[in-house]
């Protein structure tokens, strides 16, 4: 059997912080134990509540916090990494999870330039709150602003507007969302309890993949937000110029690129198991197989390196925040086309079988759609590394 898998990749992950080489342990232990109940909770469309529980006692869930605060201090290529070893056995707990560990990188970076952010990286730690976002104001692809508004009153905002694909909510205790100063025009991004009066889930969820990740509707109906709890103010105008937004989306592209690998890497050990189980085609020769393995193997490569080499790259580097999301944006497209080709490689390897709901692989290659959907997404992906690059060379 050929081995391009990503066991180098987590060997490297341990010349980083030691808390860094542990996360990915953890996830790949997690893995194994979440593997068992991955289709029911697809069938069902069940949020994995029993999985964020050992996340939580497993210490997985406080991975990126820096160690000084009780944390694993695991880095953006470490939790990249984790990520895929997680996702290998639930996707949709992966995926969903990623909405908190993508918030907790960015704000451990911030952190460490001083920025006053400990006391939410420390409930983290102590208290094991799971945080959720929202950016997603409407299901297209885009650089996208946002139409929820706050209203200013004394003391803070009262925010109303209609968030989607909010990815965990019935596991989330704090929420970032998006709002539009409706004096200013300036989109501020605030921290609201998520059971907080003026908030409510509306569950919409019902998918064709990643079903367990319940990723309802949030909506907001005048919730209070004081002052404290606006962490960034961004000026009018296209929010990922703004350094912050670069850096939060850096961590989330990473992030969410490590779990569509993931994806792929557990479909390509499927059709290793496929080969010569009588899963397989019957009538195949076994000539035509091996150019299956070949083409397989080579969209898996793709991926695995594209994401090896940008999460090392940026790990060590995101001084420019534009030139960082740039990368990263080229990191989600390209794993995100090879872990697609690399499953849709699988199924075929498999056979017919894989059309069946018993099969894993049936709910692989439904659930690494997903990766379509991220903003931003393309076309918009693609002008957004355009116009950065074509910036630069001028």
């Amino acid at each position: 059997m050929v081995t391009a898998s990503s066991d180098a990749s987590r060997e490297r992950a341990g010349l980083g912080e030691a808390g860094g080489a542990d996360v990915v342990a953890i996830a790949a232990g997690l893995a194994e134990e979440f593997r068992s109940t991955a289709a029911e909770l697809d069938r069902r469309g069940e949020f994995p509540a029993a999985n964020y529980r050992r996340m939580h006692e497993t210490g997985y869930l406080r991975g990126p916090v820096p160690t000084e605060l009780g944390g694993l201090g695991a880095g953006l290529a470490q939790m990249s990494r984790a990520q895929q070893a997680l996702a290998r056995g639930c996707a949709s707990t992966a995926l969903a999870v990623n909405m908190h560990q993508f918030q907790l990188g960015f704000m451990a970076d911030n952190w460490r330039k001083g920025a006053p952010v400990e006391h939410v990286l420390r409930r983290v730690a102590d208290e094991g709150i799971v945080l959720g976002s929202t950016g997603a104001e409407a299901i297209v692809a885009g650089e996208w602003t946002t139409p929820t508004t706050a209203r200013r009153e004394a003391g803070g905002y009262r925010v109303t507007g209609r968030k989607f694909f909010c990815s965990q909510a019935p596991g989330m205790d704090l929420v970032r969302v998006n709002a539009r100063d409706q004096e200013t025009s300036e989109i501020l991004i605030c921290s609201i309890p998520a059971r907080a009066a003026g908030v409510r889930v509306v569950e919409t969820w019902d998918t064709t993949g990643m079903r367990a990740t319940a990723s309802h509707d949030l909506v907001l109906e005048d919730a209070w937000v004081p002052d404290g709890a606006v962490g960034v103010r961004l000026p009018p105008g296209p929010p990922m110029l703004h350094p912050a937004m670069a850096g939060v989306a850096c961590w989330f592209l990473c992030l969410v690129s490590g779990v569509y690998l993931g994806v792929a890497e557990e479909a390509r050990a499927e059709a290793y198991r496929a080969l010569g189980s009588g899963i397989n085609s019957s009538f195949r020769a076994m000539a035509l197989s091996d150019v299956l393995i070949g083409q397989l193997e080579a969209e898996f490569l793709s991926a695995l390196a594209v994401l090896d080499r940008v999460v090392d790259a940026l790990d060590a580097d995101r001084g420019d925040p534009q030139a960082a999301l740039t990368q990263a944006i080229l990191c989600k497209e390209l794993v995100s086309e090879h872990a697609i080709a690399t499953v849709d490689k699988a199924v075929e390897i498999a056979g017919g079988r894989a059309f069946f709901r018993k099969s894993p692989l049936e709910r692989l290659a439904r659930d690494v759609r997903a990766a379509r959907f991220h903003p931003p997404a393309a076309p918009v992906s693609f002008q957004m590394i355009g116009e950065r690059l074509r910036g630069a060379a001028g």
